[in-house]
């Protein structure tokens, strides 16, 4: 016996009644009923009440094992008692002040500890503005005005990061060893797109030729390391070294955006890669779960925010920059996170993956896991993908019947997931007999 689409759409409508209810009076002050384009699903999203270790509750009172964590953000998971015990004890101090706090040197200096690439950084509120601030301090650096990215990239929402972000596949997009850009959205300012080049990710030798080609107007190339919006690729051996060494020689500066890849060990990707880049993004659980980010990198780039010798070349402000209460969850969060707590849950992550794996291949169904540390990554294609416009091909279809399923039996995942330190074999045992089940019921 199979079951449709649409049995698991009445079951979700069934189940989750408030939730719908809230969403149709969100439309009626928000544009698609909530401020985050990418949490929405189609009838309706669920909307959540509280969360807890491994678990989430939403409006209707229906706990969900949490896969996403807040897309990678909560490690500790929800309301891990060191997080909420250093906030609630800082916010009985105040909440924000006109003026910087010990705190924010404190968690600094854990950042420079653990990613030696930040000889210095600066704090900010998300990660958008944290590649906005380093694309703008390498053109300010170098002189020049070009950014290059890869295709299918997601790096916040700035003009430069809304050029071919997960582009819909079509001739438009030119070869794929020479992507035209496209833009991503609409509104972006003249010149944008033509200020992007636009590189395949895991080509090394199309990529030197790209950048060779534009070295003279080439300010930085920026990467996610794990390209993680675009599908999670994981990088072929030697390619990361080989932009460092190519970026390097042309004097176009090396920008990792970490704010996913930070995950992946206490030294982030460059920890593991061993790549040292002249500047790097940070975000989500660099804040502890709270809306903060940081940037930095080389003490000569970083040089021209410093207002100590007169008016600095980069003037960056923001109200909430570095604010305390971000700054005790960040730093209790990587306290908490030892090298001993990301092995386990890498190792745990590993096994999710073997055997996740193993039982779409039992069930005859055509599917790639991809690890990376403690995310995972479900594509219903034959082979993992090596660049965006292989995963792009991946089937949308198959994943919304998927997601349906497991929300309807008690998981909220998303295209796969990842785990937060709470989390044990009996979960990931959890999530691997809600696929059999869900794979006896396959309608593909």
């Amino acid at each position: 016996m199979t079951t449709s689409i649409e049995q698991l759409i009445a079951e979700y409508r069934q189940q989750n009644r408030r939730s719908q209810q809230l969403f149709t009076r969100a439309q009626e002050s928000m544009p698609g009923g909530n401020t985050r384009t990418g949490v929405y699903v189609d009838p309706f999203p669920v909307y959540w009440q509280s969360g807890a270790g491994v678990h989430v509750t939403d409006v209707d009172g229906n706990e969900r094992l949490d896969f996403v964590n807040n897309a990678t953000a909560l490690i500790l998971g929800h309301a891990h008692p060191a997080i909420i015990d250093t906030i609630r004890s800082r916010a009985t101090g105040g909440t924000a002040f006109f003026g910087p706090t010990e705190v924010e040197i404190d968690l600094a200096e854990l950042l420079r500890q653990r990613l030696p690439s930040l000889e210095r950084l600066r704090f900010c509120s998300s990660g958008t503005e944290a590649v906005m601030n380093t694309i703008r301090v390498a053109r300010a650096f170098t002189g020049k005005s070009k950014i290059a990215k890869f295709e299918g990239a997601y790096h916040g929402i700035d003009d430069p990061a809304m050029v071919s972000y997960l582009p819909a596949l079509g001739p438009e997009l030119g070869p794929e060893q020479d992507p035209t850009p496209v833009p991503s959205s609409q509104g972006l300012a003249p010149g944008t797109v033509e200020s992007v080049i636009v590189l395949p990710f895991n080509d090394a030798v199309a990529c030197e030729r790209i950048l060779r080609a534009h070295a003279d107007e080439l300010a930085a190339l920026i990467i996610d390391p794990l390209s993680t919006a675009a599908g999670l690729i994981l990088p072929k051996p030697e390619f990361l070294t080989s932009l460092r060494q190519i970026t390097k020689a042309l004097g176009i500066l090396l920008i990792f955006d970490e704010i996913v890849s930070f995950r992946l060990s206490a030294g982030g990707t460059q920890g593991v890669y061993d790549i040292r880049p002249d500047l790097t993004c940070l975000a989500k659980v660099m804040a502890g779960g709270t809306p903060g980010g940081a940037f930095g990198g080389r003490q000569d780039i970083m040089s021209i925010y410093d207002p100590t010798t007169g008016k600095p070349g980069i003037a960056q402000s923001g109200t909430y920059n570095g604010n305390p209460l971000v700054a005790v969850a960040g730093l209790a969060t990587l306290q908490q996170m030892t090298e001993k707590e990301y092995d386990a849950m890498h190792e745990m992550t590993a096994d999710l993956g073997t055997e996740l794996q193993q039982t779409f291949r039992d069930a005859g169904v055509d599917a790639s896991v991809v690890i990376a540390g403690s995310i995972f990554r479900l594509f219903f294609l034959k082979e993992p993908p090596q660049n965006y416009r292989q995963a792009a091909l991946d089937c949308g279809d198959q994943h919304r019947w998927y997601n349906f399923w497991m929300l309807n039996h008690g998981i909220a995942t998303r295209l796969g997931g990842c785990l937060s330190l709470p989390m044990t074999e009996e979960h990931t045992s959890r999530l691997l007999d809600e696929t059999r089940s869900a794979l006896g019921e396959w309608p593909f």
